[in-house]
């Protein structure tokens, strides 16, 4: 019998992401009928706009992956859902009363995207995504001593991305995502630049 090591932490599924995993299921479920399914990840460096106070170190730049499934209807026309996690920026703010604090924002979402793929070549496509994430930010304080804080909300999820198709079931993209994180008062964008590989089916 397997046991789970108790130090191993699994983010609970957030109740404002319940509508976007309903989504997802909706795209899997209509794929089975007819259409082109499929599948894909990406790798790649991003960058997320933090406040910065001089008593703290501040750092915008991390790495971020993403997995994704889609269906396309036609030449032109696809449905994607995603879930990516951007990794951690060091930054900090001011409270109401003057103080400085400082800790690192970590931010993750599950996002649905529609989305239209231009062909210029054979090989070659452009694809431009539109659609909406549910975004969850944690906020670690620098100082022990203060509770992490979290937020889960809604955010405009858009995206570029170039292809190659090295076979007709297999392309390599590269592709650029923008979108937004928020936690207590402290927001930021977030900026996704990377490289994807998809399999159709």
């Amino acid at each position: 019998m397997t046991r789970t090591d108790p130090r191993v932490r699994v983010a609970p599924i957030h109740r404002r992401d319940r509508w976007l995993l309903a989504a997802a299921a909706t795209v899997v479920s209509g794929a089975a009928g007819a259409g082109d399914f499929s599948l894909g990840a990406g790798v790649g460096a991003d960058r997320g706009r933090v406040e910065c106070v001089d008593s703290f170190s501040c750092d915008s730049s991390s790495g971020h992956w993403k997995v994704f499934a889609g269906y396309r209807w036609g030449e032109a026309f696809e449905l994607q859902a995603v879930y990516f996690d951007a990794g951690r920026f060091k930054g900090g703010g001011t409270t109401p009363l003057g103080t400085e604090f400082g800790g690192a924002f970590e931010v993750r979402g599950i996002g649905l995207t529609g989305g239209y793929r231009w062909a210029f070549s054979p090989s070659w496509s452009l694809v431009g995504r539109a659609g909406l994430a549910s975004v969850r930010t944690r906020f670690d304080h620098a100082d022990a001593t203060v509770s992490s804080v979290s937020k889960t909300n809604v955010q405009p999820l858009l995206g570029l991305g170039l292809a190659y198709a090295v076979t007709p079931a297999v392309r390599l993209s590269l592709d650029y995502d923008v979108s937004r994180f928020k936690v207590h008062t402290d927001q930021g964008s977030l900026q996704m630049l990377g490289l994807s590989a998809q399999y159709s089916f």
